[in-house]
């Protein structure tokens, strides 16, 4: 079990926090979905790693993406007006552009132009892939490559993209994405019927076969069957916070990632992508919903009330009480460790292997980082980040799986 000064280096990411200063540093995020943001409509306000942000679309598409107080007497950008390829302060009129440039300064009186210069507005690089917004949060000029995810340059119709806001430390949301061993207890009534992944519950004490891999780390989750055969998923943790997660069936290229990332020390988005490669995606149950800033469902109740936890329907034969979605149980299992789990008090088993590895990428990453090194697992431009596509199948010798590691 970590101590509590390791648990702290793990999961505090504001302020001066080196485990916060590296992930700015040294990765792009995602800040927002794509489709919320309108040309000249209205501005999103964002919170990342406990700092306020301002997000605008403008007249001709170009995104822009700023520290939401205005450089001028701190009013919220967010209130201004986004307008003929700027967003204007509705305070003072101060008029900024998509790329940070100070364009307009209607109170000064005298050399305008000039005074635009030299107005220290705080902006950051975006770029949009796979319906999101992303940003680069650190500092200096140059924004790291961006990593080419098995997501990245598919066809709108490859994929869907949602989130939800969960009262969770983002290292919770990491642990639960890799910790396959909880598939087939958590989620049981919601593999029945739903392809080869009902399997999981066959056997819910998988074997973990963990390759360290230039991104991070590749696991094949192996789970012994009947007639000397094994149901084998293979995911990958993607550093700092991606799940790239085998699909339901076998036959499909293609999966979900998962990142959890941070608002604050206590509070994620949660995002979820899920995609095909080879063709349009069809979507299932789990995937159709009204709200994409809002999806899955969070537990419908107060934890003084079990976060609303649906007893009747556990007596009736639903293994968990959360009938929402599958989402949904996650959220309350996450929810339930605190704000900030206390690893302190924890007794791991044979179960947690992929857990534990997640630990050990992110702490020897903030450890060189704070060495004054580049964490290794962040030299983008030499990942082959693709090779980090999940699989799954059934095998009949040790070879078959083995080759997709």
């Amino acid at each position: 079990m970590p101590s509590k000064a390791d648990n702290d280096l793990l999961t505090r990411i504001c302020g001066d926090a080196p485990m916060g200063k590296m992930l700015r540093q040294h990765w792009w995020m995602p800040v927002a979905l794509s489709d919320k943001l309108e040309a000249d409509g209205k501005p999103v306000r964002i919170r990342l790693f406990g700092e306020n942000y301002v997000a605008f679309r403008d007249t001709d598409g170009k995104i822009g993406f700023f520290d939401e107080a205005c450089p001028h007497r701190g009013a919220s950008l967010a209130l201004g007006r986004n307008e003929e390829n700027g967003l204007r302060c509705i305070f003072h009129g101060w008029k900024f552009n998509a790329e940070g440039v100070t364009v307009a300064v209607p109170t000064q009186p005298n050399n305008e132009a000039e005074y635009c210069k030299h107005v220290p507005l705080r902006h950051y690089p975006v770029r949009e892939e796979g319906g999101m917004v992303w940003a680069w949060l650190g500092q200096g000029d140059q924004a790291p490559a961006f990593p080419e995810l098995p997501c990245v340059g598919l066809p709108r119709e490859n994929f869907v993209v949602f989130r939800q806001k969960v009262n969770a430390n983002w290292l919770q949301g990491v642990e639960t994405t890799m910790d396959s061993a909880h598939l087939g207890v958590l989620h049981q009534e919601w593999l029945k019927g739903f392809g080869d992944i009902e399997l999981s519950s066959a056997n819910m004490a998988p074997v973990y076969h963990i390759v360290q891999k230039p991104f991070g780390f590749r696991y094949a989750a192996v789970r012994a069957l009947k007639e000397n055969r094994s149901y084998v998923r293979v995911n990958s943790f993607v550093m700092p916070w991606y799940g790239v997660i085998s699909g339901n069936n076998s036959g499909i290229r293609g999966g979900s990632m998962f990142f959890s990332v941070p608002i604050d020390d206590e509070n994620i988005w949660y995002y979820q992508l899920t995609y095909r490669t080879d063709g349009k995606l069809v979507l299932n149950p789990t995937l159709v919903f009204d709200d994409a800033d809002s999806w899955p469902p969070l537990p419908p109740g107060p934890a003084e009330d079990n976060w609303g936890q649906d007893r009747e329907a556990m007596k009736n034969g639903h293994f968990t009480g959360f009938t929402q979605m599958l989402g949904t149980e996650d959220f309350a299992v996450i929810m339930s460790m605190g704000p900030i789990s206390d690893r302190t008090k924890e007794y791991l088993g044979a179960g947690d292997g992929a857990v534990l590895a997640v630990r050990r990428c992110l702490m020897n990453s903030v450890k060189e980082f704070m060495n004054g090194d580049t964490p290794k697992l962040a030299r983008h431009a030499e990942i082959d980040y693709k090779s980090a596509a999940p699989a799954s199948g059934t095998f009949e010798d040790e070879a078959g799986w083995r080759a997709l590691l």
